[in-house]
């Protein structure tokens, strides 16, 4: 079905001529490299867990802070259609529907009628 890479007649082409790939180049070179000649890395191994866990937080935080809220002007610019959308459900958070208006209406309709009931009472049962 399928020829292996090293098989094609492009690769056979290639290896007369002399021409090895890259990787089989650097694998060479990295071959004569003997544990001794490498230093130790000096960085203590939390470093690299803390660099990880800072990329995962930090980058995606500046983008969030640029699509919503950093300053572009006054002018239109790409990150428009995102801040309607967020405003938008801002809005629709913090605004009451018509149902709840009713229901804020008759709450303090009612407690205003105590309150005045309350008032008109409490004088004539001090007499």
């Amino acid at each position: 079905m399928f020829r292996p890479i090293h098989s094609s007649p492009a690769h056979s082409l290639l290896r007369r001529h002399g021409v090895k790939h890259f990787s089989e180049k650097v694998s060479q070179k990295a071959g004569n490299v003997h544990r001794e000649d490498v230093l130790p890395d000096p960085r203590p191994p939390w470093v690299y867990s803390a660099s990880a866990g800072l990329r995962l937080v930090l980058i995606p935080s500046i983008l969030f802070y640029a699509v919503f809220f950093a300053d572009f002007g006054d002018r239109d610019h790409v990150f428009m259609p995102p801040r309607r959308w967020l405003q938008r459900q801002r809005d629709a958070f913090f605004t009451l529907t018509p149902e709840e208006r009713k229901l804020v209406e008759e709450s303090t309709t009612s407690r205003v009628r105590k309150e005045s009931s309350m008032q008109s009472v409490a004088p004539s049962s001090e007499r």
